[in-house]
């Protein structure tokens, strides 16, 4: 393996058997099926998830957690001209990953992720004809999300004190139950979200 190759020139592996360059991203090679797969089998919360009613659950997809936010755009906050961008918020996760948060608020730290990150939020933003930055409805929605998530499927042993360094906007919280629903059966109901609001979108057209 050259090492010393452009990074321009290094591809991942995708879930279609296609190539994708993370460091030099093109609009045309984002796929939404992709992003649904590999959102599928990338766990929220750093793998710190167990539904409380069901000790065999223990995995909690990006692709589950997109749904809910864009449910919540739609349902919640009556906007459901931003629910396609609340389903892709964290797409280009599926081809550069994720920091977990306190890594991510490290500037030192997360400063070349973010580079990566930038690049390839330009490309899908592109790809779906989103705006550059998204609507701060968006991260609202995203924190309520979270915060269901917290109360429902994150353990929080009594000894341990949780205010302090916490770095989740817990104002608002989602009324919706968290599934933990499997890889294959979280890709379909996020491309069935997909399906349909792009279909939506093309009708308000």
């Amino acid at each position: 393996m050259n090492k010393d190759r452009p990074l321009e020139s290094i591809y991942m592996h995708t879930s279609s058997g296609m190539k994708y360059y993370p460091f030099a991203p093109q609009s045309e090679h984002v796929d939404a099926e992709v992003i649904a797969h590999h959102l599928a089998t990338r766990a929220r919360w750093n793998g710190a998830t167990q539904h409380v009613n069901y000790p065999d659950r223990i995995f909690y997809s990006v692709a589950e957690h997109s749904v809910y936010v864009a449910l919540y755009l739609e349902a919640i906050m009556r906007r459901p001209d931003l629910a396609l961008m609340g389903l892709l918020h964290d797409a280009s996760e599926a081809y550069n990953g994720d920091l977990i948060r306190p890594l991510k608020y490290s500037a030192e730290f997360a400063e070349p992720f973010k580079k990566v990150e930038l690049l390839n939020e330009a490309a899908v933003g592109k790809r779906f004809q989103f705006p550059a930055e998204l609507p701060p409805e968006v991260k609202i929605a995203d924190e309520a999300v979270c915060a269901a998530e917290l109360r429902q499927i994150v353990p929080k042993h009594p000894s341990e004190e949780w205010d302090s360094g916490k770095m989740h906007d817990e104002e608002r919280v989602a009324p919706f139950e968290i599934e933990m629903l499997l890889p294959f059966e979280a890709k379909k109901l996020f491309l069935s979200h997909f399906e349909r609001l792009t279909m939506h979108r093309r009708v308000a057209a």
